[in-house]
C-alpha cells in the first residue's frame, strides 16, 4: 500500500510541470491581440446567442463558454476555428469593433 501511495505522489509531481506548461502561458492567442473591451466582448456573446450557439450570461466576460461558442459558430460557417474573436469571424458576426483604445492614436 505504501509503495502505491509513493508511486501516485511522484506521478503526479511528475506530471504538475506538464499540465502547468499545457497553454497557460498567459497570453491571447494571436489573433485576439487586439483590444477587445468587455462591452465589445458584450455584443459578441449577444450576437452568438442571436445565432443559437451561446446561452451563457451576457457579462462581458471572455471566457471558456464565450470561446466554445465562437468555436461553434466558426465551426457552423465553415471559418477557421481559433475559438477567438478574429477579423473573419467578428466579418461573418457583422460586427466592426475598435482596435485602439479610446484615446490612443495609430
Amino acid at each position: 500500500m505504501h509503495v502505491f501511495v509513493a508511486v501516485l505522489m511522484g506521478s503526479v509531481l511528475w506530471l504538475c510541470p506538464i499540465m502547468v506548461e499545457a497553454g497557460t502561458t498567459g497570453e491571447q492567442p494571436p489573433e485576439q491581440r487586439q483590444i477587445i473591451t468587455k462591452d465589445n466582448v458584450k455584443l459578441v456573446q449577444e450576437r452568438l446567442a442571436a445565432e443559437g450557439v451561446y446561452a451563457g450570461p451576457l457579462d462581458g466576460e471572455m471566457n471558456a463558454q464565450t470561446e466554445a461558442a465562437l468555436r461553434a459558430y466558426q465551426q457552423k460557417h465553415g471559418i477557421p476555428v481559433s475559438g477567438a474573436a478574429d477579423p473573419a469571424t467578428l466579418k461573418q458576426l457583422q460586427l466592426e469593433l475598435p482596435t485602439t483604445r479610446q484615446g490612443e492614436s495609430r
